[in-house]
């Protein structure tokens, strides 16, 4: 009360010191970067991530773009244009900062079993450029004398060629990757032309665009939500000045938390991307209650001055607030207890936004309302009757029968609840992207010529020499049970293809010998290994070799390609390698593990889904402290986070009855749904605390009455604001914002006819 006071004792003081101290945060909003990569939302000391990044840097791997370049030429690729166009793409991509030949693989790049007159050089499948009918038919049986570039850089139907593209590492993370990413699609766009379509995909690719759809999104969504927002505010007050304020104090909270983040350097993550929106919604809450009440208070005045008017609002409303935004702000702050820092971010930045959001309404909403004066925000032809016809009807058939509505409510929750049984993990990468998008389009047609966009590197580590007393790889036993790995992968489900030590050293083998399919088969001597991995690298050079086993012989690397990577379907296939590796690598010395960008995501998904559900306990146990401390009531605590607990409940049991899974998105919803609608019931049951000596049903109808208006319109301008979401291009947006707004219309019934009606059955 004290804020409340000095805010009405020197009004434009108290609005210009909150106005300095946004613009003060607003000059960090230039300093704010952008990442939304993988590694990003897996604790940094996960082991898929140490270990990724083990296994790539000591087999020089990178993330790969895929530039795939399709042709409507009748001799698919092979013909002059298109492969003139895949030699310049290529050289143009080494010449980008970072890159280099070596991590460019194309045509242009790799070698075929064709030396140079007079040297042992092997000369690049596109030197020279096939200009006659002799060169071309030549070219076509070199593509496909290996029998690995199939579905790796041509296409199944010979109608497209792959240009793969490493990125390189850099310290900006995801904004590094985005600025690489325009820089090769305005080389690809540039060349692109005649009867050549190029596509540039990936999950590199995906990592930037998600990013760059989401903040698209806002720009679209951000305008709308407060379009949204106000229309629900002037519903409520019909008064613009009312509107205005509502949308000064959203702006504001916008404008200070993310000013913050950029002045301590918190990135913008996926899980941060929707803090305007989320933000936007939760600002509205207090200022609903404020006008709502404040109004009233304008239709009963008799003779009180505008300063005691106001001083009467807000200090009938001063409680609940703070009550609300701590158990509102409890709820993003659950997310503290998580070890992933983008979700850390995103429960830090909500929270200080919302108690921003209390310091506005303590100090620049009473001094505008007392600025403004009662004409300009009495409400027109006021309601005589406290919460309106309407809603007192309604509201009057469930608690005059309080035990018929909570026997129905019972039966509800006993029938939703089971669906939560059949809730499942699942997620993915292209999950993001609407199906309509260009990248899914993009993905979809490189999918349908290619092995797949997304790799699984299985590392294979032996640390014992082979029985043959040699090294690992170059044991014909060893690598007969890689050659059998390799076998078993391809066959199973969402696998496209494999590449792996025994495959690339079966081709090298044909190739150095004349082409004798029946060479095409790994040495079955040990020195001869040690023979073919030596033409290897004199054929397709070292730096090739050394991506699929090292120096030592003792450390190989097989490819899996997969054209739909998910979570659920990844986790099986990769439970599958284990067992394999456990009955016939491990005999021979031989471990496994896991690095590439499905890997990651494979440790990503289920560490965001087990920290979000974790976070409800913890939004719970805060909320319910919050009130406790606060009442000095353990059923008053009780009774408070009740209903939003049933509505979480319920929203669990429709996603496992509708099989909505639990992914990244999908699960925040939890923590954010019980900090808002928490708030329900504290204002039913501040209200109900003068009326408790009545003893009456009645009372609780009485209380519903007069906050359920403002409680309707609360509910409605948020779960509007984040339903809007469900228009985003970014589909797990989409269905996050849904199951929020789902989740406090829940909220919103149980409490004021659940709550409305316990309370009611209990003063009988």
């Amino acid at each position: 009360m004290r804020l409340i006071r000095a805010s009405l004792r020197h009004p434009r003081l108290a609005i210009v010191l909150v106005l300095a101290v946004t613009g003060l945060a607003a000059a960090g909003l230039p300093r704010l970067e952008l990442r939304t990569d993988g590694h990003a939302l897996v604790p940094p000391g996960d082991p898929a991530i140490v270990a990724d990044a083990e296994i790539r840097g000591r087999f020089r791997l990178r993330d790969p773009i895929v530039v795939l370049v399709q042709t409507s030429h009748p001799g698919g690729i092979f013909n002059l244009e298109t492969l003139t166009r895949v030699r310049k793409l290529s050289d143009a991509f080494a010449a980008l900062p970072g890159v280099g030949p070596e991590n460019v693989a194309s045509l242009a790049t790799e070698r075929r079993d064709r030396v140079y007159p007079g040297t042992l050089t092997f000369r690049p499948f596109l030197d020279p450029l096939p200009d006659t009918p002799e060169l071309m038919e030549t070219l076509r049986g070199d593509v496909e004398a290996p029998g690995l570039l199939r579905g790796t850089l041509v296409s199944y139907d010979g109608k497209a060629a792959t240009i793969l593209v490493g990125v390189p590492s850099g310290p900006g993370g995801t904004g590094d990757r985005i600025a690489f990413y325009r820089q090769v699609r305005s080389l690809a766009d540039s060349m692109e032309g005649g009867r050549d379509r190029i596509d540039v995909v990936g999950a590199p690719v995906a990592e930037a665009l998600l990013g760059t759809h989401l903040l698209a999104d806002l720009a679209v969504l951000l305008p709308l939500s407060l379009a949204v927002v106000a229309l629900i505010v002037w519903l409520g007050c019909r008064r613009v000045w009312g509107v205005l304020l509502a949308l000064s104090n959203a702006g504001a909270c916008i404008v200070a938390t993310f000013g913050l983040m950029g002045w301590l350097g918190s990135p913008v993550y996926l899980t941060t991307a929707m803090l305007p929106v989320v933000l936007t919604t939760v600002a509205v809450a207090d200022e609903i209650h404020v006008f709502w009440q404040h109004q009233r208070a304008l239709a009963a005045a008799s003779g009180e001055s505008p300063a005691e008017l106001v001083a009467r609002t807000l200090g009938r409303l001063a409680a609940p607030i703070v009550f609300t935004t701590v158990t509102t702000a409890v709820g993003f702050l659950s997310f503290l207890s998580s070890p992933i820092q983008p979700v850390r971010a995103f429960g830090l930045f909500a929270g200080i936004g919302v108690l921003f959001c209390l310091a506005w309404s303590f100090l620049v909403t009473p001094a505008a309302l007392l600025l403004l004066g009662p004409e300009r925000l009495r409400r027109p032809a006021m309601a005589t009757r406290p919460g309106g016809d309407r809603i007192s009807q309604v509201l009057a058939l469930g608690l005059r029968r309080p035990g018929w509505t909570l026997a129905a409510l019972a039966g509800l929750t006993l029938i939703l609840g089971a669906g939560v049984a059949r809730l499942q993990v699942q997620d993915s990468w292209i999950d993001g992207f609407a199906p309509g998008s260009d990248f899914y389009q993009a993905t979809q047609r490189a999918n349908r010529h290619l092995h797949g966009t997304h790799t699984l590197l299985v590392h294979l580590d032996f640390d014992r020499p082979a029985p043959e007393g040699v090294p690992a790889f170059q044991s014909p036993a060893v690598l007969d049970a890689v050659g059998r790995l390799e076998g078993f992968l391809r066959g199973r489900p969402y696998v496209g293809g494999v590449l792996g030590p025994n495959s690339h050293l079966s081709a090298v083998t044909y190739l150095w010998l004349a082409r004798q399919e029946e060479m095409r088969a790994i040495p079955r001597h040990p020195d001869r290994v040690k023979t073919a991995w030596e033409r290897f690298d004199m054929g397709r050079g070292e730096h090739r070799r050394r991506e699929i086993v090292d120096d030592d012989l003792r450390r190989g690397v097989v490819t899996v390609f997969l054209k739909d990577a998910n979570y659920r379907d990844t986790a099986a296939l990769m439970d599958d390698i284990r067992a394999f590796s456990a009955k016939y690598l491990a005999p021979l010395g031989g471990r496994i593990g896991f690095a590439g960008d499905v890997a990651v995501s494979q440790a990503m998904i289920p560490a965001i889904v087990r920290t979000q559900v974790s976070s409800v306990l913890w939004a719970l146990v805060g909320s319910f402290a919050a009130v406790w401390i606060a009442s000095r009531s353990f059923r008053t605590a009780g009774l408070a986070i009740l209903p939003v607990s049933v509505a979480v409940l319920w929203v669990f049991g429709v996603m496992g009855w509708s099989g909505i899974p639990l992914g990244v998105a999908t699960s925040m919803f939890c923590s954010i749904s019980l900090g808002i609608g928490v708030d329900y019931a504290i204002h039913l049951l501040d209200r109900m605390r003068p009326m408790s000596g009545q003893g009456s049903g009645e009372t609780a109808l009485q209380a519903v009455q007069e906050v359920g208006p403002a409680i309707v319109t609360d509910t409605a301008a948020i779960a509007l604001g984040f339903g809007l979401l469900a228009i985003s291009q970014v589909p797990s947006n989409a269905r996050f914002g849904g199951l929020v707004a789902v989740a406090l219309l829940a909220s919103c019934v149980l409490t004021l006819a659940g709550l409305g009606a316990l309370l009611a059955r209990r003063s009988e």
